[in-house]
Parts: structure tokens; C-alpha cells; sequence
């Protein structure tokens, strides 16, 4: 079975993060989230190839260059912004898919078994499409499923607050049949459960697969992108992941999660916690940074405390270090 995952989103909700890179190659701990995302794919056996959909924009030649050696991974480009349901069309029409397939969003980090979902729609093959759900707290953030038996009954994107027919939501994670094509259209759709609706007003049969006790988490939000980390060090067993070549000052706490990448320098008596420090970074004494994530090449004076992101650069000194009174 072919995979395919699309990576052309933008990251807005991510900004400053992606303003210098697509969120898709965003770090999570040892390497890109989309390179974990490709590994755990290609970890189920079932999958023989993953093809990637990447954006048209010139920072995505980053993921084209990252993966253009990789083996079992194909690349293809979007030749405009498309939304999820004309990237999907794209790979269809140029790309030989004469069976179904897996199709997941590119910023889903999760221990979703992808196993269960492929049997479970080869026993189901009537249905045109089975997505894979999970229960949450805040329906309305998501594309939301009402399910009779393993049959989706209504599909709604996030609606309004208040309106959701259960708590039952789309993991972006969907085998679907290529016959879908039929319906598909270039006209733009941002989301890919925008299709749904569409197919069930066909007469079409959707399978829900609904999985408890799995991780799942949408990297759209720079807490999210926090979350996913801390979720990768406690599949390491680890509270915290440190490069080699950090300098960190006496007295300074480390409270995980905590990710500290490489060539980055923490001064004395300072508190990380929770927090993601990219490169080549400066960090004086007496700070503290909490629920943060710093990009690279960030200078931050004495005593400043951060809870926030930073983007690539950026420079805090207090009003001392200004040369103020």
C-alpha cells in the first residue's frame, strides 16, 4: 500500500517558527517532525511508499532537499496553493494509485495504530473512505463525526461551539479509494474534511474507526509543537534532551520536557521548563524561560524571563544592559 502525506501548509498559527522554514521540518528532538512522521509510516509493513505532497513555495525546497535520498519516498510539487483537497486530486492525477491508500496530514504526531486502520477498511471495503477518529474535550476544534455502527452518519468541520454532534473527531489519518477522484476538485477546499460532507451528500459510505488511549496531536500552535516534544522524550524515556556542545551555568534548573539543541550557551541561576531552545543561542544568568520555544540565533540579557516564542534572532536585554539607569 502507497502512502500519501501532505506537507504544504503553511504554519501561519506557528509564526515566527516557519517564517524561515516550513513547520513540517520543524525539530522534534532528534530530528525533523516530518522525517517522524515518514519513520512511523514506514514502520508498518503494510506501507511500501510514501509519497510526499510539498508546497510550491521556494522554503519548500528545504523538504525536498532533506528527503531526496531517503528510500521508499517519492516527492511531489504542488504547482500553486491547492488546500487539502487539490493536493490530494494532484498526487491522483499524476501519480499510478490503482488501490487504496493511507492518507495523513503532515503536522499529526501520534501512536495511532495505522495497522487497525488498513484492516479495517479492507474488511469494510465497501466504504470509499475510512477515517480515523478519537474522542476529545474540544470537538469544535476539529472535523467532527457522528458515527451508527462503524458507518459516519454527518461529518461537520470544526463547527460552532456548542453545535457538535459528538466528541468524536478526524485524526487526518483516512484509506481512501482512489475512486474518490470522481468527486474531487481543484476548486479550493482548505481542509481535507471538507470532502466529506461532499461524499456522504453522494451516497457515498465512510467507515469511522474510532481508537482510545492513543496519543494524537495537531502541530499547529506553538503549544501543540511543545506537546509533540514532550511526547517524543517520554517515548525516549527521557525528561529532557541536551546537546553535547550546551553550556549550561551553575546553579541553573532544567524542569522538563525541555529540548536544548546545539552550540547554545545558559548563564547561572536560571529555570528552563517546558520549553524548546534551538540553536546557537545566548542566554544570560537569572533567567528564566517557561512554556517557550526560542529560535536560533537569539541573544537574551540577565534576569529576563520568557514565556513566549521567539523568532529566529531576536535580542531581550534588560534596561541596565541598554545602558539605561
Amino acid at each position: 500500500m502507497k502512502a500519501v502525506v501532505l506537507a504544504g501548509g503553511f504554519g501561519t498559527r506557528l509564526r515566527p517558527l516557519t517564517f524561515v522554514r516550513p513547520k513540517h521540518l520543524l525539530p522534534i528532538v532528534n530530528k525533523p517532525m516530518l522525517e517522524h512522521i515518514v519513520d512511523y509510516i514506514l514502520s508498518f509493513k503494510e506501507i511500501d511508499e510514501v509519497i510526499i505532497s510539498v508546497g510550491y513555495t521556494e522554503e519548500f525546497k528545504m523538504i525536498e532537499e532533506h528527503f531526496k535520498n531517503k528510500k521508499h519516498i517519492s516527492l511531489i510539487k504542488e504547482p500553486k496553493r491547492m488546500g487539502g483537497v487539490g493536493a490530494i486530486k494532484y498526487v491522483l492525477d499524476n501519480y499510478k494509485i490503482n488501490e487504496p491508500f493511507l492518507l495523513y496530514l503532515g503536522d499529526n504526531i501520534t501512536d495511532f495504530n495505522l495497522k487497525k486502520l488498513i484492516d479495517f477498511h479492507k474488511k469494510n471495503d465497501d466504504a470509499i473512505a475510512t477515517i480515523g477518529l478519537i474522542e476529545t474535550s474540544e470537538p469544535w476544534k476539529f472535523g467532527v463525526a457522528e458515527l451508527k455502527g462503524h458507518l459516519i452518519k454527518r461529518f461537520v468541520e470544526k463547527p460552532s461551539i456548542g453545535s457538535e454532534s459528538s466528541n468524536l473527531i478526524s485524526t487526518g489519518i483516512y484509506v481512501i479509494d482512489p475512486k474518490i477522484n470522481e468527486f474531487l476538485t481543484y476548486e479550493f477546499m482548505d481542509s481535507t474534511g471538507m470532502i466529506f460532507p461532499i461524499l456522504l451528500k453522494a451516497g457515498e459510505k465512510i467507515n469511522g474507526l474510532l481508537q482510545k488511549n492513543v496519543f494524537w496531536v495537531d502541530v499547529g500552535r506553538p503549544a501543540s509543537y511543545i506537546e509533540a516534544t514532550a511526547h517524543e522524550l517520554r517515548r525516549l524515556g527521557k525528561k529532557y534532551w541536551i546537546d553535547p556542545s550546551v553550556s549550561i551555568g551553575t546553579g541553573t534548573k532544567i524542569e522538563g520536557p525541555v529540548v536544548i539543541y546545539k552550540n547554545t550557551k545558559i548563564g547561572k541561576n536560571c529555570i528552563i521548563r517546558n520549553s524548546i531552545i534551538m540553536e546557537n543561542n545566548q542566554i544570560g544568568d537569572n533567567c528564566s524561560i517557561i512554556n517557550s520555544i526560542i529560535d536560533e540565533d537569539c541573544n537574551i540579557g540577565e534576569g529576563i524571563h520568557i514565556s513566549t516564542t521567539l523568532g529566529r534572532g531576536s535580542i531581550l536585554m534588560n534596561g541596565k544592559e541598554n545602558g539605561n539607569s
